[in-house]
């Protein structure tokens, strides 16, 4: 029988009873939440916005070409005026993507020009979560982390997959972020009064 390693711990593990303060504390513990964009349904109101416009666009249409003088003109266009917005919609909704993981939260947004902000979850003050009636017909719910900086309060997180699980998995993330990676927020390299978001833009 081997006796348990009360000093040592396995080559390239750091100790799990003791973790280090310096800056890689939960590198064995940085789990993968979620990655991906949200679901669809939670931008179904966009996106039925913009085929009522296409199916108003076409009953005008229609109407206009009761009337003689515009017959045979290529009125059916107003039927697709939507379309490009409609489009827009949906290529905005799958370039902003969502990688959620034990320390931190990073979303990617744009379509042209992308910028990529990520929020340590030592940084969070609060997780709530809230599903309105709609919500729950579509399967959604919003994921609210409250930080510290002042300029972005709030980083919603809305539409994603197994949301209670992941507002659950998130909550617990950040207690134990805020217990064992406190000593961070005083380090040389954290910026004081600074932003709570790490912002970069390509």
């Amino acid at each position: 029988m081997q006796e348990p390693q009360a000093n040592h711990s396995p080559p390239g593990v750091p100790p799990q009873a003791q973790p280090p303060l310096g800056s890689s504390p939960t590198q064995a513990t940085d789990e993968l939440f979620f990655e991906g964009i949200a679901k669809h349904s939670a931008n179904i109101g966009t996106y039925l916005w913009w085929v009522g416009v296409c199916i108003l666009g076409g009953g005008i249409a229609y109407g206009l070409l009761q009337i003689e003088a515009l017959q045979g003109k290529p009125l059916w266009l107003l039927a697709l005026i939507g379309t490009p917005m409609l489009l827009w919609s949906y290529l905005q909704h799958i370039s902003t993507r969502y990688k959620i993981s034990r320390r931190r939260v990073e979303f990617q947004k744009g379509v042209v020009s992308r910028r990529l902000d990520s929020l340590e979850l030592w940084r969070v003050l609060d997780v709530r979560y809230e599903q309105s009636l709609l919500d729950r017909i579509f399967d959604n719910a919003k994921i609210t982390l409250i930080g510290t900086d002042q300029t972005h309060p709030n980083l919603l997180l809305y539409g994603l997959p197994n949301h209670r699980q992941l507002f659950e998995r998130l909550r617990e993330a950040v207690q134990f972020a805020r217990s064992n990676n406190r000593p961070m927020e005083l380090a040389p390299g954290a910026h004081e009064g600074g932003d709570a978001f790490g912002h970069h833009h390509h």
